[in-house]
């Protein structure tokens, strides 16, 4: 068999550049009138004269989760291609309006750019790679295909598109390829929200911090939006972001914009200027920390928080939306009933508590200010609320091992009666014994009750005239009178 000519290999050869195993979301922006074409002066007549074009071709895509390699592409099955099976992605051919036996192929486009839309025909074909990252084009006419990604899963950037050759000459250049295999790769870009809201109660400022990644970009192409959205419940009050960093890069004034939630429905929005996307490498590493303060604990316990992160991929032009996980932050309301400990029904005003976090009675940790008040006393109707603290058996979004208590100290009884030979009440405020509904008046979904009695303090009896004290004092009297005659008679004896 004659060898090709070195034109047709550079032609084919730069039809399917987008084969490379170094495919990925960057990668692929390199397929872009990055490959060198040879000079007019050599592309001449090209030797087609070894293709049978009477046969029909096939394209095979093993699409790859990872970073690029670098490592040329064959056009054949490659073993040891790096990098994760990816299922769920569709891939879109395009048979491109040329002919591989009669027109000049100096004049096929290099590039999936070089593309223009009247050369684009109808005959399209569309396939989702499978659980091993395979999607399979069979029982194609020869020609040259336009390649697009058209969905990907979540969290994955899609790559540029690219062109494919059918055949296209192999890696020796002495025979025509009619199968072509492509080791596309997509780069993943990980989003992830966390708080930091550990023994933060109603109006007490915590934290939220997004961590996203940057998309990765090749040679000629570059970020040009990147930002942060956040719908806030209208629970919370934003404070100020904290950070902003790109990679290791704390961005600064002028790098990003934050707007006013409250005048965007409770919407956060922070955006990086020009200026701060020309701070951001390929595939940095983003985050976002900002503060924010819970109101009130409202209708549920649980207050919820997702954000989106939102840039231009740089590969396709289009707008890429990652949405973080959730996280849960929980708050309830403590309610205290000041009652008589004997008399039934009666509650008692004028009690006043204070609030400690603890691990037992005996042993309190710091007083707590709740709402700017950390002293609480009990109105007419005998009670108090406490809204809201944060539970004691979940924080940070995780199951807590450790759990702790509030212990109420109560630091003066009511008018008229004594304070309890133990002050103070352990309290064990987890979202089950808030959960807990209708034991107690006032408990409900968001609050859990606890009742304190107290006893009035000890007074001597007034005997009343006539009564069985008055008795009791004349035989005292009488037991008197005869003691002192004894004792009398006996003085005069000695």
């Amino acid at each position: 068999m004659n060898k090709i000519s070195r034109t047709a290999r550079s032609v084919t050869f730069a039809a399917v550049v987008g084969l490379s195993m170094g495919i990925s979301a960057p990668g692929a922006l390199a397929q872009d009138g990055a490959v060198d074409a040879q000079p007019a002066a050599e592309q001449g007549a090209v030797n087609k004269a070894n293709i049978n074009f009477n046969q029909k071709g096939s394209i095979t895509l093993f699409k790859k989760k990872g970073a690029e390699s670098g490592t040329a592409a064959t056009g054949k099955e490659m073993a040891g291609v790096p990098g994760e099976a990816l299922s769920g992605v569709t891939y879109k051919i395009t048979k491109l309006d040329y002919d591989l036996q009669k027109d000049d192929w100096a004049a096929f486009p290099k590039s999936a750019a070089d593309v223009k839309g009247d050369k684009k025909t109808a005959e399209t074909k569309e396939e989702t790679t499978g659980t091993d990252g395979k999607a399979a084009f069979t029982d194609l006419p020869l020609g040259i295909y336009l390649v697009e990604e058209t969905n990907a899963p979540d969290g994955i950037v899609a790559g540029a598109p690219f062109i494919v050759s059918v055949p296209m000459v192999n890696e020796a250049s002495d025979a025509w390829n009619y199968d072509v295999i492509a080791y596309p790769k997509n780069t993943e870009t990980k989003t992830k929200k966390t708080v930091k809201d550990a023994d933060q109660n109603i109006q007490d400022a915590y934290t939220y911090t997004i961590n996203a990644d940057a998309p990765t970009w090749g040679a000629g192409k570059s970020l040009t939006a990147f930002r942060f959205e956040d719908q806030l419940d209208q629970r919370l009050d934003f404070q100020k972001v904290t950070e902003v960093k790109a990679g290791e890069t704390a961005l600064g004034a002028g790098d990003y914009e934050v707007n006013n939630p409250a005048e965007n429905g409770n919407k956060l929005v922070v955006k990086l200027t020009d200026q701060g996307l020309a701070k951001v490498k390929s595939g940095d590493k983003m985050s976002l920390t900002f503060e924010v303060k819970r109101k009130e604990v409202g209708d549920t316990t649980e207050l919820k928080n997702q954000a989106d992160v939102i840039f231009n991929n740089p590969n396709t032009g289009n707008e890429v939306k990652n949405k973080t996980n959730e996280v849960v932050t929980y708050h309830g309301k403590l309610k205290v009933v000041k009652k008589d400990g004997k008399e039934d029904g009666k509650v008692l005003e004028g009690a006043e508590f204070e609030l400690y976090q603890c691990t037992a009675a005996n042993k309190l940790g710091g007083k707590l200010t709740v709402k700017e008040q950390d002293k609480w006393t009990t109105g007419a109707d005998g009670t108090i609320t406490i809204d809201g603290l944060h539970v004691t058996d979940f924080a940070d979004n995780a199951q807590v091992t450790d759990i702790k208590k509030f212990c109420l100290k109560e630091t003066k009884a009511p008018a008229g009666y004594a304070l309890p030979e133990n002050p103070v009440t352990e309290i064990e405020f987890t979202r089950e014994n808030i959960a807990k509904t209708g034991e107690l008046e006032g408990d409900d979904a968001v609050t859990l009750v606890s009742e304190i009695e107290n006893i009035k303090r000890d007074t001597p009896n007034l005997p009343m005239t006539g009564g069985a004290g008055v008795g009791i004092l004349a035989a005292i009297g009488a037991a008197i009178v005869a003691a002192g005659a004894w004792f009398a008679r006996r003085t005069a004896r000695n």
